[in-house]
């Protein structure tokens, strides 16, 4: 790949008869390497003379059971929550979440943690970004998912309670597949199109996005949320990767869970984080990035198919990029792309090479035996009162 390359994000947001478009582009250039003082982190900074009294605090990691979160404190929202879940934890059935109950995180100072009092009345569910289903394992472990700095606010029908949890299962069905899942999910606040360009004539760009709660302690709505899988198969030599951004918004049920794909350089980039870096080289987050591409193209072509009117803009292809792999659309929908022997040999994958990209029925829950209970109790317990 060459050392500069053009990273574009546009995520298509779709709602009951209108669409949220990000628009993101960025040319990033290849960073010098770190001088000694970068190196150290905060240790080597402890001498510098403009912290003697300390440097700002801020966000805060806080480790659960199961998983753990950093909380932005000035958004009241978690910056990001990473969780891992394998068959053995989704089989137990310890945990029940008609005993749980949302609480405010004590770990984090009142004047900068979410409050139950923030949702009351604000018309959005508090939504897991950890799905209390994936801690089942004790009582203990299911309660911890219930902490606020867990939460952010969703849109309630069409999205958290419909095609967001579709989307969750479709990840917790990883685990037939995988040994082992690692999943980060969080919220995303992106620019929408300004109608004024900038003076250099660029187009132009601006944030917007609702607050909810009393000032000053404010909490953002997302615009957009986004999840970021891996799941390790194999014996652990091999997993398979993928990032999928939606809009925080009611979605058509029928949408292509492949529209959602994006490459996963995109979401960093828009994100500011740099995810699972322990295991994806450069030459692996390429290979994952442009399969994603590829599964996005059809994901759109399906979408266009079932919404005539819609043009999502595409991200381009890095610079240099190999041949684009063909993916596979079925007749029901599903996407595949079949894998290379060269991909293989990287040891990752996109999640739509190892797996089916199609989300479960709707309101699978309902036929899903004695979970049908649990599903329904979280439609009656997520909103706040």
């Amino acid at each position: 790949m060459a050392a500069r390359y053009v990273a574009a994000g546009a995520v298509v947001g779709m709602g009951l008869g209108g669409a949220a478009t990000f628009f993101y582009l960025r040319q990033q250039q290849q960073r010098p390497a770190a001088r000694p003082a970068d190196v150290g982190g905060f240790g080597a900074a402890a001498a510098h003379p403009a912290l003697k009294h300390g440097m700002p605090v801020g966000d805060r990691l806080r480790l659960f059971t199961d998983f753990a979160a950093s909380f932005d404190t000035r958004l009241r929202n978690p910056r990001w929550v990473l969780e891992h879940i394998n068959r053995g934890k989704l089989s137990s059935r310890e945990g029940s979440r008609q005993n749980s109950e949302f609480v405010e995180d004590s770990g984090i100072e009142r004047r900068f943690r979410s409050k139950l009092d923030d949702y009351r009345g604000s018309g959005y569910d508090r939504g897991h970004m950890a799905p209390a289903s994936n801690h089942k394992t004790t009582q203990s472990t299911m309660d911890e998912t219930f902490s606020l700095t867990n939460m952010s606010p969703q849109v309630g029908a069409g999205f958290n309670r419909d095609y967001w949890a579709r989307f969750e299962r479709f990840v917790q069905d990883l685990t037939k597949r995988c040994d082992d899942v690692w999943i980060v999910t969080g919220p995303l606040y992106l620019p929408q199109r300004s109608p004024q360009p900038q003076k250099n004539g660029a187009p132009g760009y601006r944030m917007q996005h609702e607050m909810i709660g009393s000032p000053p302690q404010l909490m953002a709505v997302p615009t957009h949320y986004y999840k970021v899988v891996l799941g390790e198969y194999g014996g652990g030599r091999r997993a398979a990767v993928g990032a999928f951004v939606m809009p925080n918004s009611p979605i058509d049920p029928e949408t292509p869970l492949a529209s959602f794909a994006v490459p996963l350089g995109a979401l960093e980039e828009v994100a500011g984080l740099k995810f699972f870096p322990g295991y994806l080289s450069d030459s692996r987050r390429e290979a994952i990035d442009e399969t994603a591409l590829a599964v996005q193209r059809l994901g759109y072509a399906q979408l266009r198919r079932l919404k005539p009117g819609s043009q999502p803009l595409l991200l381009p292809a890095p610079e240099g990029a190999a041949p684009v792999p063909v993916p596979i659309a079925a007749a029901d929908g599903s996407v595949a792309v079949p894998p290379t022997d060269q991909r293989r040999a990287l040891g990752a994958v996109h999640v739509c090479e190892h797996a089916e990209c199609k989300l479960p029925a709707e309101r699978f829950w309902e036929s899903n035996g004695g979970n049908g209970g649990g599903k329904r109790a979280l439609r009656r317990t997520q909103s706040a009162p």
